[in-house]
């Protein structure tokens, strides 16, 4: 099935006018009537127009005369980001800041430093804000937050319709998802396409793919923390877009300022006109779709804050997306019939609480749980009549007695997939922020992960063999129910922070302990993992700061382990013959070290390298022998995988200028897998594309990837942004000469098949990948500034008519009859996909 993405970023800034009168801003905490100092004031179209509040919370900015209005934001640690409008001719406007999701005391506004959730921090994580991720994430067919992570350093690019990438040389599903700190089984749509974070509804996001806090568990290779908007307690407001095959609509609806607000919305694709409008047309090129791709989620949050010290708030999520295909193709008398019908339905629903009982002591529970129900069939059927080739009758005729010209009829050959999961997972969190002084905090806590699942995977499917010295055409099965899977996932932990950003030296070092069992009570069965240990620390070092247009040179340096389940270890049953303590998580030992330099222009350079070595790694695959025919498979789990991984990632970036802004992102990342199974000569391993007993490049590996994000601010509202990506090829199997053999069916039957077999290589790569996006917005004001509108026009891999990176061309593996191109392999249509959007907030 093929994935939609687009990857683009852009932020609109006004031009600066010659003219400017002066407007004082007063800003005062909303909830202590106190004034504020410290605001940093920066207008979202001039980067010359910025200010700081003074002791009495007052600073002075120029508004440009020959502008009805100007758009200014406030930034101010520990309190909610406010924009407002300055009209030229306002001589003084007041702003009153509410806390963020983090609750502060009065005393712990001027002292506290307890690092926050959304922070970013050298060697530790990086973090995209609504701002940054507004072009990104809100352009293209789907709107998605990936498409802005995607172009980070240290995540490889996975092509041109994947939304799980690899980060930092680790598998896809090693990268953990949160949603408001809430663990996700599956937050994807289409089947890895896109992701279930819609900008309308993500404040930020933050990728933390080095040495991260003791505090999260199941991820080996990155964590992704989104973070969903706080509804405004005062003002209602709505946020509403339309694009190309996609809307949605996002409230936000006030409780009072001291009681809470709520945010409700939806999100969803409208393809069903457009096919209907096709094929009334008189074009039945789309026949075969049956039921459209299809996206409907739906959202809701609210806040509420009976006191200063107590915040709480209730999150729900409902998704759904599918697909229904029934494709049939005849040519010379030869039928194939594929029929595919995907359904996929998720919740979340949770509850965080944050109470701070004390000025120094702030205590956080969470509670969460997640479900989602997986409905995929497949099938195909093969029937008709074949006729021999010249080349195959001159081969067997003297074995089977059919000559040049014969011919033979395939009743029926079917293959059948079907797979059906039903999974649930509770979250329950409690810890503890102790702030002991000024530059050292302390937190604790523990958490508990209950998951089950109820699976039934059915595999029937006919098959070429290699078996060597011949060929062999049968069906093999495979066939699991496993029902009432219960995983328990204990964790206790502790970190120790100290000192902030400001400080020479800034610093955590924590400790995270993990125990993991399995149980099926309906089999009797109970399954103890290997206990987890795991520490961690990092230290940053900023000896220079403040020198000339040197804003800071920070150096860091960490190491720390890092464990993860794959969802796989679901399937495990009795029937797998594990020993208690007998299998390991994913285990990952991760060293680093890189620096960062920061210039007064809003110029940064970051540069990190860094060193994964695997302690575990678990892998499954199914395995068949000759003893019955290789047509009955077998479950394997195992945990002795072994890989090593290095990496250099680098990020050059311009923010926040007048007439262009943008980054260059670069990631290199050296990747070796073995999975020592011990495959004996008899058996065949199949249902894994990994190699076994020997050193390999893991299918998603790429030494390179490029991310090039320009934005070119051209005049009044418009932005012009350009975003294009380098990434060298995945490895690519080498390919044997096409050949043909004989294969008797029950019926007595005799079957031309035409087959090559394919190796393993560690030199042969797919071609390089360098697709190249467009967008050209406008955004401007209305009502007096209270309406802000976008419209904007992009295209995603512009060039795809010009270059594509090709693979194997495939064959008919009945008549042996070449393709004439070679498949893409990145995935795409073939075409550029262009798409017009437009935004509006009130």
């Amino acid at each position: 099935m093929k994935k939609l993405i687009s990857m683009v970023f852009v932020s609109a800034l006004f031009v600066l006018q010659m003219f400017s009168a002066e407007a004082i801003i007063l800003i005062l905490d909303a909830d202590l009537e106190i004034p504020l100092e410290g605001v940093k004031i920066s207008s979202k179209s001039n980067s010359e127009i910025r200010a700081v509040t003074d002791e009495n919370g007052q600073a002075i900015i120029n508004v440009s005369d020959g502008k009805k209005s100007e758009s200014i934001e406030t930034h101010l640690p520990g309190y909610r980001n406010e924009t407002v409008s300055v009209d030229s001719d306002s001589s003084e406007i007041e702003i009153r800041l509410s806390l963020a999701d983090v609750i502060e005391g009065k005393e712990l506004v001027v002292s506290r430093n307890v690092p926050e959730s959304a922070s970013e921090k050298v060697g530790v994580s990086t973090v995209m804000t609504k701002e940054k991720m507004h072009s990104t994430a809100s352009m293209g067919i789907i709107e998605d937050c990936m498409a802005s992570v995607r172009t980070l350093p240290g995540v490889s690019y996975s092509g041109a319709w994947g939304s799980e990438p690899s980060i930092r040389g680790g598998s896809p599903r090693e990268l953990a998802v949160t949603l408001d700190g809430m663990y996700t089984i599956f937050p994807w749509h289409w089947g890895g396409g896109n992701s279930i974070l819609n900008p309308s509804m993500i404040e930020s996001v933050k990728l933390s793919n080095g040495v991260f806090s003791a505090r999260y568990g199941k991820a080996s290779s990155g964590l992704l923390e989104a973070t969903t908007l706080k509804p405004d307690f005062e003002k209602a407001h709505l946020n509403a877009s339309v694009s190309t095959m996609s809307a949605d609509v996002f409230a936000q609806i006030p409780f009072g300022k001291n009681v809470g607000g709520m945010l409700l919305g939806t999100h969803m694709t409208y393809l069903e006109p457009l096919f209907a409008l096709y094929n009334a047309g008189g074009n039945d090129s789309l026949d075969m779709i049956k039921r459209p791709p299809y996206i409907r989620d739906f959202f809701l949050k609210a806040n509420f804050r009976p006191t200063p010290v107590l915040d709480i708030s209730l999150m729900g999520f409902f998704g759904s997306d599918g697909l229904s295909m029934d494709q049939s193709e005849t040519e010379d008398g030869f039928t194939r019939n594929m029929i595919m019908d995907y359904d996929i339905y998720q919740g979340l629903a949770g509850l965080n609480v944050k109470y701070l009982p004390t000025d120094r002591v702030q205590i956080h529970g969470l509670l969460s749980y997640n479900r989602m129900y997986e409905d995929l069939e497949q099938n195909l059927k093969e029937s008709g009549t074949v006729k021999y080739t010249d080349e195959f009758a001159d081969k067997y005729s003297g074995v089977t007695g059919i000559s040049a010209g014969d011919s033979y009829f395939l009743s029926e050959i079917r293959s059948d997939y079907a797979e059906k999961i039903t999974s649930h997972l509770v979250n329950a969190k409690l810890e503890s922020e102790i702030e002991v002084n000024d530059k050292n905090h302390l937190c604790f806590g523990v958490e508990e992960i209950i998951s089950t699942s109820d699976t039934k995977e059915r595999v029937s499917a006919w098959r070429d063999l290699d078996l060597g010295d011949r060929w062999l055409f049968g069906k093999s099965a495979w066939e699991s129910e496993i029902e009432q899977n219960w995983m328990y996932n204990t964790a206790v932990f502790a970190a120790w922070n100290y000192g902030s950003e400001n400080d020479l030296v800034n610093s955590e070092i924590g400790i995270r302990g993990e125990f993991l069992t399995m149980k099926n009570n309906k089999q009797n069965y109970t399954l103890n993992m290997v206990p987890q240990v795991s520490p961690r620390a990092s230290v940053t070092f900023t000896p220079w700061r403040d020198m000339g247009s040197i804003r800071k040179i920070s150096l860091t340096t960490g190491t720390g382990l890092f464990v993860s389940t794959p969802r796989e270890t679901m399937l495990i049953s009795k029937e797998c013959e594990i020993e208690n303590y007998e299998l390991k998580p994913n285990s990952a030992l991760l060293a680093l070290i890189g620096g960062n330099v920061e210039l007064e222009n809003d110029w940064k350079f970051k540069l990190e390298t860094y060193y994964k070595h695997y302690l575990s790694r678990m892998y499954m695959y199914t395995v068949s022998d000759a003893s019955n025919g290789f047509s009955t498979e077998t479950m394997n789990v195992k945990s002795n995988g072994q890989g090593n991984v290095f990496g250099i990632d680098a990020l050059i970036e311009k923010n926040v200028g007048k007439v262009w802004d943008g980054y260059l992102s670069y990631s290199f990342v050296y990747t070796r897998y073995r999975n020592p199974a011990g495959i004996r000569d008899d058996q065949k391993v199949d249902m894994n594309d990994d190699v076994m007993d020997e050193w390999f490049y893991p299918g998603f590996h790429r030494f390179n990837t490029v991310n090039l994000v320009s934005n070119w601010h051209f005049g009044e509202g418009w932005t012009l942004t350009v975003k294009g990506t380098l990434a060298t090829g995945t490895p690519k199997k080498k390919k044997g000469d096409l050949t043909c053999y004989a294969a008797t069916m029950e019926d007595g039957t005799v079957v031309q098949r035409y087959t090559r077999s394919s190796f393993y290589s560690d030199t042969l790569r797919n071609q390089i990948s360098c697709p190249v996006d467009i967008r050209l917005s406008k955004q401007w004001s209305s009502n007096g500034g209270k309406a802000n509108w976008e419209f904007y026009f992009a295209v995603q891999d512009i060039f795809v008519n010009l270059y594509t990176p090709k693979g194997d061309k495939s064959f008919n593996s009945y008549t042996g009859e070449m393709s004439d191109v070679e498949e893409s392999v990145d995935f795409n249509i073939g075409v550029p996909l262009p798409s017009l959007g437009i935004k509006v907030k009130f």
